[in-house]
């Protein structure tokens, strides 16, 4: 036992020189059983080593653009969601001005019902129904003209019923009673403002449809939003050192 011992002992370098080539065979040996089979010569080896090299390359550049592609889709959603949230607040400031519209064509309807009584009023006293000449029939026209204008300037009256009444139609007529005439202009004036308020209702009802559908867009985008950030991060942190920096979409967001 004693002289096995100072036998390794005394051809150390020799030992460790066997061991080297034993490892350096398994090593070899191992190589040769991932080979693929008909692959022994150096060329064959080298071409296939230089064919896996490729298809490493191609298999990179390939995760490489998926990457790229989930980060450029996190960005373009960032930025539409940026463009949703200008639209919802464009729609909920036409929503607050439908609103204003509605309370000002209600007023102007409350003013046009007012002025109708008072011209019910005056007209309950009656008026003289005598025979009128040519020339009390013309002042009455130019009455009716001055009257029908002023009204239109105020927004009691629409185009139509400014044109019935300069050509004398539906119901204007020119020889009417001052009076009489009034009425006739006040009941104008009031079917006008009503039609304008249930007008400006019917707006502000699309106005409101039209905020709650922006506003929809904006909760389902910003919702893709945290999807696709989540994807893009992952992304980015399989994309090489090379590529170089790629702004999230947060911040592409911020300042779209």
């Amino acid at each position: 036992m004693d002289f096995a011992v100072a036998l390794l002992v005394g051809n150390s370098g020799q030992v460790a020189v066997i061991w080297l080539a034993l490892i350096l065979l398994a090593v070899i040996a191992l190589f040769a059983l991932a080979l693929p089979r008909g692959v022994h010569r150096p060329r064959q080896i080298s071409a296939w080593l230089a064919d896996n090299a490729a298809q490493k390359r191609a298999e990179e550049e390939r995760r490489a653009e998926e990457a790229a592609e989930t980060i450029r889709y996190a960005d373009e959603i960032a930025v539409a969601a940026r463009g949703a949230t200008n639209t919802a607040e464009r729609r909920r400031d036409e929503c607050q001005r439908a609103q204003a519209a509605v309370e000002g064509a209600w007023q102007a309807y409350q003013r046009a019902d007012a002025a109708l009584g008072r011209a019910r009023r005056a007209a309950a006293y009656g008026f003289p129904d005598a025979p009128i000449d040519n020339d009390e029939r013309a002042e009455r026209a130019k009455a009716l003209r001055r009257s029908a204008q002023a009204a239109y300037r105020r927004g009691d009256l629409s185009d139509t019923q400014l044109l019935d009444a300069l050509t004398h139609r539906n119901g204007w007529d020119p020889a009417l009673h001052p009076v009489e005439q009034e009425l006739v202009l006040a009941r104008a004036a009031v079917s006008h403002r009503f039609a304008a308020y249930q007008l400006s209702l019917d707006a502000e009802n699309a106005a409101w449809q039209a905020s709650d559908i922006a506003t929809a867009a904006v909760r389902s985008l910003r919702q893709e939003v945290a999807t696709a950030e989540a994807l893009a991060e992952t992304a980015r942190a399989a994309l090489p050192e090379t590529t170089g920096h790629v702004p999230s979409a947060r911040r592409v967001a911020a300042a779209a």
